[in-house]
Order: structure tokens, then sequence, then C-alpha cells
């Protein structure tokens, strides 16, 4: 691979951070999906720049995505597409927080506020480069995609990409400039049990859902178990944790119905219609005690894979490693994101790099540090000549 000569980023730790401040002041929670406002702040700093950015007004009207591209289209250059989704999670109790989870706080080297680092330092770090390529000129095309809905599944990235051609990704997550070449799968089910009611003076008139879930908890454990042999060496095992209980309408009442939440985490090769099977099979138990259980499937995100050693992972990796001095080493990320848009929707290559600190994502006081956004300016102004120009 070549030394950049081409696309060179001459970006500041202060406008890097005061950028990163201003995305972070925007207030996208998702629930309830107030992005719109975000998008149109990226779309018009975009076009400040000299860079057509649209805003596009699918999958939902009132929740506009950004497509920013930028090149001659040479085919034999190539096209990197760069990710990032602009919605956050809700931050939770903000008198936990030291500092306003939409102030976009900076203090020292870091941004402080909800979505910080999940996301929207990644976001900052691809419109930066999209500047940095556009003032250069490349050969080929750099697209830039900010994406509404991640955080719950929604297909924003997926409608995004139905209509371009790219030939590589990079999803802009939080990795500390670590290179993922593979995400876990995610499926929420929520089981519904239902069985008697009577007063609680009378016990025995009624088929308590509680009694009858505690008792099921073995057969859980048992099952997360068994599933935890099925392991991936770069994203480790299977998991399953319960981890919401409704139940009950009054202390004296014996509950007659109850709603528990299982977070099923699954490697690239497990199905999810098998993972259905299962969590059917694992409720047995309960019916076989009579009790009446419904099982859904209410959120999916797919897991995801390419090979540690393609193109994109390899570019990104060399790159890292000599901007930042970032281990070399094949890595995966736990948790979930929008690769598998790319992968198995798109059939793009595409990796989870992005400046954020992962740890810090849905945190209070979430924070991103600016030096680490600075130097993944940089690595993707690197790669943007390598895969890009001719």
């Amino acid at each position: 691979m070549s030394t950049p000569t081409n696309v060179r980023s001459d970006v500041t730790q202060e406008e890097a951070a005061e950028l990163l401040s201003d995305l972070v002041s925007f207030d996208s929670q998702n629930p309830p999906g107030r992005e719109a406002a975000v998008a149109k702040f990226v779309a018009g700093r975009l076009d400040e720049w000299g860079i057509d950015a649209q805003l596009v007004p699918r999958p939902y009207e009132d929740r506009p995505q950004v497509v920013a591209e930028v090149g001659d289209g040479d085919p034999e250059a190539g096209t990197l597409v760069l990710n990032g989704h602009l919605d956050v999670v809700p931050p939770g109790d903000a008198e936990q927080w030291t500092h306003d989870p939409f102030g976009g706080t900076i203090e020292g080297d870091r941004v402080y506020g909800r979505g910080a680092s999940d996301m929207k330092g990644g976001v900052a770090a691809g419109m930066l480069a999209l500047r940095a390529a556009h003032e250069a000129g490349v050969d080929g095309r750099v697209i830039l995609t900010c994406a509404i809905g991640e955080e719950t599944a929604e297909p924003g990235t997926k409608t995004l990409l139905e209509e371009i051609d790219g030939d590589w990704g990079i999803v802009l997550e939080p990795t500390e400039l670590m290179v993922d070449t593979v995400g876990k799968g995610l499926a929420w089910y929520e089981i519904e049990v239902r069985g008697t009611s009577s007063h609680a003076s009378q016990p025995h008139l009624g088929a308590n859902v509680l009694d009858a879930l505690f008792a099921f908890s073995e057969h859980l454990q048992s099952y997360r178990e068994r599933i935890s042999e099925r392991e991936h060496p770069l994203v480790g095992t299977s998991l399953c944790s319960p981890t919401m209980l409704e139940a009950g309408t009054k202390e004296n009442v014996i509950p007659d119905s109850a709603t528990l939440t299982l977070d099923r985490r699954f490697l690239p090769d497990e199905d999810v219609a098998d993972i259905d099977d299962e969590i059917d099979a694992l409720c047995d138990p309960l019916r076989a005690d009579g009790f009446d259980v419904s099982v859904e499937r209410t959120r999916t995100y797919e897991a995801a894979e390419i090979d540690v050693d393609d193109e994109i992972a390899e570019v990104v990796r060399e790159h890292s490693a000599d901007v930042a001095g970032v281990d070399t080493a094949p890595h995966g990320k736990v948790a979930s994101t929008d690769q598998r848009n790319f992968v198995n929707d798109a059939n793009i290559p595409a990796i989870i790099w992005g400046p954020g600190t992962s740890p810090q994502s849905h945190t209070v006081d979430e924070w991103a540090r600016t030096d680490l956004l600075v130097d993944g300016v940089e690595i993707l102004c690197r790669t943007i000549d390598d895969l890009c120009t001719n």
C-alpha cells in the first residue's frame, strides 16, 4: 500500500471537538426517533463545505437520512461507503449525569454527552474524511450514509444501501480504531405466560405465573449452559439473558399473567429460525404444567462476518497501526451493528471500525476522545487514498 499522497487530513483537535459537540447537542433519542434535526445539520454542514448532500425521506418521511458522495466515479478506483447512525439511546435520569446529556461539553481531550462515542464521533470522522476527499479529489467514489433507527433495528441503513453500489464499507461504530470483522446477532423474545388469578389468602385456587417462572429458571439456566458451548474465536459464546419481567396487579392478588423478556446473542453460524424453535421448545415445561404460553421475537439484528484478511480489513488495520499504534490482531464486536446490512443484504464487505470508545456506549456521562477522532480521520484519509485513487 502507498503512503497518502493525495487525500490528507488537516483537521485540528479543536475543530474535531467542536463538530462532535455540535452533533451531540442535538437530542436525537430513539425511541421515539428524533433524528430529523441532526440529519438536517449534517446535510447543511456538508453543503457549506461544497459537498452535495441529500436528505432521503425513506423509510420514514419525517425522519430523513443523509447521503453524500464525492469523487469522479471511476470504477477502476472503487467505491468506499462510510456509514454512521444518527440516533442515540435515551440518557435515562439526567440528574445522574454531571454533564448535560445534550450539552456537548468539551473538557480537555473529551467531548461529553449522549452519543459522543456511540456513534456521533464516528459520524464526525466520516464527515471530516469526506471533506478531505472532496478537497483532494478522488478518482473513484466516497459515499457517506447517515442512517436513522440503528438503535431499534429499523431499516435505515438497509434502505439506503438499496440505492448504492459499493465495493467496501466501514460501519463507524466505536472500536477505538480496532478493526472488527464480525459482529454478533441479537434477537429479543417476549414470553407471555398465562395462568389463573385468585385471592392471595387462597393461592391454591389460582395458578401463579410467578411461581411457574421461578421454577422455569432452572430450565433457562440449563439452556444457557448448553448454548455457551457454541463459540466463535473472535466474539465468544452464544448468550441468553433474562432482562425484563412484568407481572402482578396488586399485592394480594395471585398473578395470572406475566411477560418475560430474553436477550439472545447469537453467532454467525446460528440461524434465527432455529433459535425461534429453541426458545419455543424451552417453554414446553411451562405448558406441561398447564400454563398457556406464547413466544414472540420482537427485534432482530442478524450476525455478520467477513474474512479477517479481506482487503478493507487489511487496509484499515495497517493504517490504524501506523497512525495510532492499534493492535493488528483479528478482532470482533460482541454487540450488533448495521454491518449486517452491508454484508447480508447488500453483499458489500464491511468492517466495524470507529474512533469512539465502546465501553462508553449507553453509559451515564458518556464521552469520546478527540485525539482518537483526529487519528480516525487520518486513517480514513489514508484508506480513501489507497482504495479510491488510481
